[in-house]
């Protein structure tokens, strides 16, 4: 027993806790001579069992002779993992929650001596809210009119419409046809970037604004020369900041067909007997959306009346990651879709935008501490009870599938942020007010 303590205090990591600024942290940690040599015997027997010497088997070169043919190459795997306890260690000992990989600095060590370093990082806002409650807020009401109802109806038709021939000149809203090839410097067609039958729809936004006036007022049959700019972001890289003309001909101008509003087509888009139920459903469907957007407004209204009464600093780290987090979507980090010029005005545009989102997040889950709101397992399990079907799974087995895929704690998360709205909603006055207009339901 007393040789396993005086082992702790020996392999113990020391550090030093400083504070920089109000979220930044330096640790000035110790990693003493003992526990490198640990993590140094580790690292040799790893290398000696994947090494190849002459004369010995894979596995079989004693250690000593290992270190000298790979002594430097163990002596940075060493610093590297001795850094890295030496930094989960004093994380630990001072319980910091750092937001950001520490920046290591000042590092000295010599192979038989302890390990000392400085690691620096920004901490975990902890914030302190003053005012929570007594706001006054308008949520807005809106009413289901039948230019709303009308307005889906039109979509639904628009969205089931045919294309059919016309014999007339392309205009906005039509939908061409045409075949397209570039032109070299010559004028010359590279046939082999030839594009045949490409439909587009006019004024549908997914054309250059050349291609857009080129291809408005061709009649079928039509050919013309294109001469398209693209810009500097362009997706393809390729094509940045280029200039090609492009030879088209148009095969044919297509206009939509819109079915006629009759029950048959009522019958085609749900399980409607005739117009006047659909219109009916959309009616129950548009009152429920209103009553949600509304909702999310107000709870949106709350929090900036919660930002603008309280100040909410953000450590600049944790913005930048946010920010990355924001830019880096399926097509890929904003470095190879934007021009270097022009990220930083990006991330400036989009800056204000993740400060308040950052400050939400911190506020809500500030005041589910606060109060005491969290999420508990029985309201998680009734939750689940009320979206699964009973009579093929199980709340129990339900719950264990959403743990397996990680979503279960999202839906802990979700239940406890309607926790905190709600306890928002009670301790300030909301007041309903008619929305002077309604939004827009294409």
């Amino acid at each position: 027993m007393a040789t396993e303590a005086i082992e702790g205090e020996v392999t113990n990591v020391r550090c030093e806790v400083t504070e920089l600024e109000r979220w930044r942290r330096r640790l000035e940690i110790r990693v003493p001579s003992a526990r490198v040599a640990g993590v140094r015997h580790r690292t040799v027997r790893k290398f000696a069992q994947r090494a190849r010497l002459k004369g010995f088997r894979k596995g079989r070169a004693p250690e000593g002779l290992i270190e000298r043919q790979y002594g430097p190459e163990i002596d940075q795997e060493v610093l590297e993992h001795a850094v890295q306890e030496g930094v989960q260690s004093g994380i630990e000992q001072s319980g910091l929650h750092p937001i950001a990989v520490p920046t290591i600095e000042d590092a000295r060590w010599t192979p038989d001596g302890d390990l000392v370093f400085a690691a620096e990082f920004d901490v975990r806002p902890e914030i302190e809210l003053g005012r929570t409650t007594g706001f006054r807020i308008e949520r807005r009401v809106r009413t289901v009119l039948e230019s709303d109802i009308d307005q889906v109806l039109d979509r639904l038709r628009h969205d089931r419409a045919d294309w059919v021939p016309v014999e007339r000149l392309a205009g906005d809203g039509d939908r061409v046809v045409f075949h397209s090839v570039p032109l070299d410097a010559e004028g010359r067609p590279r046939e082999a970037e030839r594009i045949e039958n490409h439909r587009v729809e006019l004024g549908g936004g997914s054309l250059l604004p050349e291609f857009e006036v080129g291809l408005t007022g061709l009649a079928p049959g039509e050919e013309r020369t294109i001469t398209a700019r693209f810009s500097p972001d362009h997706p393809n890289e390729a094509l940045r900041a280029t200039t090609r003309d492009f030879h088209v001909t148009t095969v044919a101008v297509e206009a939509r067909a819109l079915p006629p509003l009759d029950d048959a087509f009522a019958k085609s888009v749900g399980d409607f007997e005739s117009v006047e139920g659909a219109r009916a459903k959309i009616r129950e469907n548009l009152a429920a959306e209103f009553v949600q957007q509304s909702e999310r407004e107000v709870n949106e209204a709350l929090i900036d009346e919660i930002i603008a009464a309280n100040r909410i600093d953000l450590p600049e780290t944790m913005v930048d990651r946010y920010l990355r987090t924001m830019l880096s979507d399926r097509e890929g980090p904003l470095e190879g879709r934007v021009p270097p010029e022009r990220q930083k005005e990006v991330r400036e545009l989009l800056r204000p935008g993740a400060e308040r989102a950052m400050r939400r997040y911190y506020i809500l889950n500030h005041l589910a501490d606060r109060e005491g709101i969290h999420a508990a397992d029985a309201d998680v399990d009734a939750t689940i009870g009320e979206r699964i079907d009973a009579g093929k799974t199980s709340v129990a087995a339900a719950r264990r599938d959403l743990e397996r895929t990680g979503q279960l704690e999202d839906l802990r998360f979700h239940l406890t942020m309607e926790r905190v709205f709600a306890w928002l909603r009670v301790n300030s006055q909301i007041t309903d007010v008619p929305a002077r207009e309604n939004p827009a339901c294409l």
